[in-house]
């Protein structure tokens, strides 16, 4: 389920922006993060996938040549986010909300009700019709009351959901 726009831009964080990566994906953005990664191999990748290094590093600023690099300033996650969405110009919208994985950030797909009728509990397959599952990981997701929970929190942050 590839949602992502070619031109979008894609993202790896640094081990200092954790919470920033996941709510990158949340709102179906590309946002690669593992909180062991060092400094070289974050490089790395960024020239290897054309991503745009996300850092609070001032060291790692100061001696890497890399281009796309974007310094964040701000302490907390809400802000953070709000740079990196004012910065590239982003925007969430509510029909990619939940569409990446959260633990992986690989791209979720439909699968049956059937299929994971053992992997959720027993309320959420009856009450629910669409499941997701991540191939990397085999996460299932579903859209539930946590989908307008998510909606709300980010708005009460200042951070808009359109459509």
């Amino acid at each position: 389920m590839e949602n992502g726009h070619p031109s979008e831009p894609r993202f790896v964080c640094d081990d200092h922006l954790g919470k920033l990566a996941r709510y990158l994906r949340v709102g179906g953005f590309d946002a690669a993060f593992d909180r062991d990664m060092t400094d070289s191999r974050l490089i790395r990748i960024a020239l290897d996938e054309r991503r745009w290094i996300l850092t609070r590093d001032h060291r790692l600023v100061e001696r890497t040549l890399v281009r796309n690099l974007f310094f964040i300033e701000q302490d907390r996650w809400p802000d953070q986010l709000r740079a990196v969405l004012a910065r590239f110009g982003l925007t969430f919208r509510k029909n990619r909300l939940f569409s990446r994985c959260l633990e992986d950030n690989g791209w979720i797909e439909p699968v049956s009700k059937e299929s994971i009728s053992q992997r959720v509990f027993p309320f959420t397959y009856q009450h629910h019709e669409e499941f997701f599952l991540c191939p990397i990981c085999r996460r299932v997701y579903w859209s539930g009351t946590h989908v307008e929970a998510m909606i709300r929190r980010l708005e009460r942050f200042g951070i808009m959901v359109s459509g």
